[in-house]
């Protein structure tokens, strides 16, 4: 059985809310959320549901699919370092 890959949710969401110019502070007033749940996401803590996923999207000012997707590339990014790691110490 293959190993899921670690979630990088956290990692693409710092990532999007700094590219157009929020805080986590800025960003945790929008939602209505405490920085501290923010900082759960951000480290992979908590995963999202999915309508956390909408309404931070909709936060941050992108569709929820770019979230998403850029989640989803930090994550292959992490398996193939991981496996070039293991390809280099054996």
């Amino acid at each position: 059985m293959r190993k899921r890959p670690p979630s990088k949710f956290g990692v693409a969401l710092v990532q999007e809310y700094r590219k157009r110019g929020l805080t986590q502070y800025s960003l945790a007033q929008k939602l209505g959320r405490s920085t501290r749940y923010l900082n759960n996401l951000e480290h992979d803590r908590n995963e999202p549901r999915f309508t956390t996923i909408l309404l931070l999207a909709d936060a941050i000012g992108m569709d929820p699919g770019e979230l998403v997707t850029a989640a989803l590339s930090w994550a292959a990014l992490t398996e193939e370092e991981g496996a070039l790691g293991e390809m280099e110490e054996g």
